[in-house]
């Protein structure tokens, strides 16, 4: 009897301890929003997980949620009330490039640990670059910067495209936004490269229905590619217009709403063909867990992970692993230097998309790091990776109707 009231008396002090000094976590996003949304879940889901196995170095993880609303004034409050009020450890999410920047000085005065789940400016990185002492405390752990996103479109062009199908000229069709302009220009500059000659461009603004004569004019110059850049619902309609239009060119490159199984559906199963990167996730294998991890992830929630939900679930992986790997836990620089050596590498058994970082607290792009996985809908409303070809899950397939 005594024996057994020591071991109960052992577990409480057990539970205890686990339970009295818990890593407090703020997470930062927009959650009245789909972006938001994926944060929450796949941040709860990570955190769930890790502390059924014991928390990191013994202690579990504690999330304190703060809606930003995507806004500087909302994001650099409520960053110090997570600091000041609540205490935090370290402080994930983030959504907006300009909330995102706007709030950099207030982690920085706080020297307040930062993984960052979607801000995609280079601007933020380069912060980091210019003055590291100040800013070191802010890693890029997703999404892909527009110039990232933008080479993994012009590489899939260059080295499968132009080899495979002899494409000797594209056009630019995209949204006339900085952002979009960013992943267009890149991708056609690496086209360019590979003896691309891009014969048309036309940038147009939200909210455009039609699209019928900048189609006929990219057609008119000889285009055999498409490159767009739709980061809004604009794709939507613009994707339904090119199937029904039947254009001479393939669509290759960044529609934001294509990037979801809602996609067939909203254009009427319309999708088909169409091309798109994503940005360093999607169901591919990735990693050795990211298929299953997207398949859970779907029957826990009812819906499919989006872009943002793949970083955003990594963070806490990455802190476990630079928290095990640190001997001072009071020493922030010690910690941002384990950090900085966390590898998940592209078709490891770590993570659920690459993260390797760079020395400017960015992610690698290409090798074994982050990568802009493309996708294709294929005729069977099926949604298929199909660039890079080692980690592909079906067949790019040329439309049906075009001559080249």
């Amino acid at each position: 009897m005594k024996k057994a009231l020591s071991l109960i008396f052992i577990i409480i002090l057990i539970v205890s301890a686990f339970s009295a000094n818990p890593w407090k976590i703020g997470v930062l996003g927009p959650y009245q929003t789909e972006n938001g949304v994926w944060i929450k879940e796949s941040v709860q889901m990570a955190a769930d997980e890790i502390n059924a196995q014991g928390g990191i170095v013994g202690r579990p993880v504690e999330l304190v949620f703060v809606d930003d609303e995507n806004t500087a004034g909302k994001m650099i409050s409520g960053i110090t009330r997570l600091v000041t009020r609540d205490k935090i450890d370290f402080l994930i999410g983030g959504v907006g490039s300009g909330p995102v920047l706007a709030a950099m000085d207030t982690m920085a005065r706080y020297k307040v640990i930062w993984l960052g789940t979607g801000a995609a400016s280079p601007d933020i990185t380069n912060k980091v670059a210019e003055n590291f002492n100040k800013y070191k405390y802010y890693f890029r752990v997703g999404t892909l910067d527009s110039i990232s996103q933008g080479r993994s479109i012009g590489e899939f062009i260059a080295n499968y495209l132009v080899p495979e199908y002899g494409i000797k000229k594209a056009a630019i069709i995209s949204l006339d936004l900085v952002y979009s302009k960013g992943i267009a220009e890149k991708a056609a500059e690496i086209a360019e490269k590979a003896g691309v000659e891009i014969v048309y461009r036309d940038y147009f603004p939200a909210g455009t229905n039609d699209f019928s004569a900048t189609f006929k004019r990219a057609e008119e110059a000889g285009a055999q590619v498409i490159i767009d850049a739709i980061v809004t619902e604009d794709g939507i309609q613009f994707t339904k217009q090119w199937y029904d239009l039947k254009v001479n060119a393939a669509i290759v490159g960044a529609i934001a709403p294509a990037l979801k199984p809602e996609f067939f559906n909203q254009t009427n199963q319309k999708s088909i063909y169409e091309t798109s990167a994503y940005p360093n996730g999607g169901p591919a294998p990735l990693t050795s867990k990211t298929l299953k991890w997207y398949e859970d992830y779907k029957t826990k929630f009812g819906h499919a992970p989006g872009f943002i939900a793949f970083p955003s679930y990594n963070t806490l992986y990455v802190l476990k692993e630079a928290l095990e790997n640190t001997k001072n836990l009071n020493d922030k620089d010690e910690i941002i230097k384990a950090i900085e050596k966390v590898e998940f590498p592209l078709g490891g058994d770590k993570g659920v998309a690459p993260v390797i970082f760079t020395e400017n607290h960015d992610l690698k792009y290409g090798g074994n790091g982050a990568n802009g996985i493309i996708y294709q809908w294929n005729t069977k409303g099926e949604w298929k990776a199909v660039w890079p070809l080692e980690y592909k899950t079906g067949d790019w397939l040329v439309p049906e109707w075009i001559n080249w």
